[in-house]
């Protein structure tokens, strides 16, 4: 077990930063890896593990650049460090209320649901004329070919004969691959900043207002197209319909239900060649909900 090697890295980064021990620690695993919740009467910190190496670097970058961006806070980075070979960094406590755990309530849903829709707008339409960021200070102004840049090392992991993509997966991935200009050529248009993973278990709201509190993890952060951020809106709590209200403000273009399963789909395989994670189904009933979305609009792929 990994959790009693990083809880004792964690409780020593403390009392090393903080010249003090915490007075609790509450170690959580997440998706990529664990997050620690220290503190102590003086202080407050969250420490972040990864469970991929280098990504921890990243989010350094992305952070401060989403902080930049957007009006919201934004966790701050307080220290990056490696410990008995794991990487982790120290993080502001912010309160706040996993948006996940929204509460039933008309009013509350409202002014979370307006709130957050219209931050990510107001990222979105500041202008990023260089178009589509492929790497630090490079650019394309085809969404195309930087996609193919993005994604061309997620397609080799997922063909790979070692990959736990099955057969028939793997088919249909090859086929998403052949179909990337039809689907993304109506996203040629101004680039804009976004999170990449803005699903609301990356969002807290402040529990007195129902306001967006914080918004966290944009590890993959960039200067790509909205519908990337726009995708993941319904990911988590579907019934609140983020992405009906978004659109409602802010129109997309034509095709829109097709390219949501479609980046969805790529998304997720870049999650399996970052971490491992594979859930057939979870692909199965996205490529079945790309196919119906296909069909219903004339535009078989």
């Amino acid at each position: 077990m990994q959790e009693p090697q990083l809880n004792r890295i964690a409780v020593n980064a403390f009392c090393t930063l903080f010249s003090g021990c915490p007075d609790f620690c509450n170690l959580q695993s997440t998706f990529y890896g664990w997050v620690a919740f220290l503190a102590s009467e003086k202080r407050r910190v969250v420490i972040k593990f990864c469970r991929q190496q280098g990504r921890l670097s990243q989010e350094i970058n992305s952070v401060n650049r989403l902080r930049s961006m957007i009006d919201c806070k934004v966790p701050e980075i307080l220290f990056f460090g490696c410990e008995e070979g794991h990487e982790f960094i120290v993080m502001e406590w912010i309160d706040g209320v996993p948006a996940h755990e929204l509460p039933n309530e008309p009013y509350a849903l409202e002014v979370f649901s307006e709130h957050f829709t219209e931050l990510l707008i107001n990222m979105h339409n500041q202008p990023h004329h260089n178009g589509f960021e492929i790497s630090e200070n490079k650019y394309d102004s085809q969404i195309t070919t930087a996609f193919e840049t993005w994604m061309n090392p997620v397609l080799r992991f997922v063909l790979d004969k070692k990959s736990p993509f099955s057969t028939a997966v793997k088919n249909r991935f090859e086929n998403l691959w052949d179909e990337r200009q039809l689907v993304l050529a109506p996203l040629n248009e101004t680039a804009s900043f976004v999170h990449d993973d803005c699903h609301l278990a990356n969002v807290l709201f402040d529990a007195k207002t129902f306001k967006v509190a914080a918004i966290l993890d944009p590890a993959d952060a960039g200067i790509k197209h909205r519908e990337f951020d726009i995708f993941h809106l319904n990911d988590i709590r579907p019934e609140l319909d983020l992405i009906a209200r978004y659109v409602a403000k802010f129109p997309l273009a034509e095709g829109y239900e097709i390219r949501r399963w479609y980046l969805s789909l790529w998304d997720d395989a870049k999650h399996a060649s970052n971490i491992g994670w594979y859930d057939e189904q979870s692909f199965i009933y996205k490529l079945e909900k790309y196919h119906h979305a296909s069909k219903r609009s004339g535009r078989m792929f």
